[in-house]
């Protein structure tokens, strides 16, 4: 008897998890370690298949398609990971390098994470003429139907204090333009920004200006030339 139940069990422990477009998933068993694309859809009764987009998601964090007849063996050193979609196209884009396809032309930024296998608090940065530009979670990304849209996976970024008027603010390491600091220390309009030098000469930042934030930096402003403050 025993045996007989650990051979059932045996034959019960295929376990895959097969999403959606809006990357809700549904856990389902197979009693053969091998199944096809078709089985996939009919799984989860999307019919009829020729509608259906069948993706796999890969352990390296990939997307690749899967024809309904072909076959994909499940690996049982954990839970592996499908998709089937509505949709008659493939939008192309890279995460870090690492080949996506997705039947949608727009997915947003959680989503995005989720796939490259990123972590939470990471940060997802498109690449784009103009340069790097971040994309928020909740931000739907219109993925290009010609072409490869290239996304990237960055740590978050580490805050240093700088000061303004004596108050401490926290801001990214990074390069800031007279602009974004102008917004970050709310600074009435039309005011000048300053920055004070070790020696406490007070330099008055030009519009498009680029300042590399560090620790310890510290900033005023003033009233327009000719006005009292």
């Amino acid at each position: 008897m025993t045996n007989m139940k650990a051979e059932e069990k045996s034959h019960s422990n295929f376990e895959v998890k097969i999403g959606d477009h809006r990357f809700q998933f549904e856990s389902v068993s197979f009693d053969e370690d091998a199944i096809t694309g078709g089985q996939l859809a009919d799984a989860v009764g999307k019919h009829p298949i020729s509608n259906f987009v069948i993706l796999q998601h890969l352990k390296s964090g990939e997307l690749e398609t899967l024809r309904p007849n072909e076959r994909v063996h499940i690996d049982n050193d954990g839970i592996e990971r499908f998709f089937v979609i509505e949709g008659d196209a493939l939008f192309r884009f890279t995460v870090d390098g690492r080949s996506m396809v997705w039947p949608k032309p727009k997915i947003s930024g959680e989503h995005i994470k989720f796939l490259a296998r990123a972590k939470a608090d990471d940060e997802l940065i498109i690449d784009t003429e103009e340069g790097d530009e971040l994309i928020e979670n909740d931000q739907l990304v219109k993925i290009r139907e010609s072409g490869v849209e290239e996304f990237k996976i960055r740590k978050t970024p580490k805050l240093v204090t700088v000061q303004y008027k004596h108050e401490p603010h926290e801001l990214e390491k990074r390069k800031y333009t007279t602009e974004e600091l102008l917004e970050e220390f709310d600074v009435p309009n039309g005011y000048k920004l300053d920055l004070i030098t070790e020696e406490g000469d007070f330099i008055e930042l030009v519009p498009g200006e680029k300042i590399k934030i560090i620790a310890g930096l510290e900033f005023t402003s003033h009233a327009p030339r000719g006005q009292s403050s």
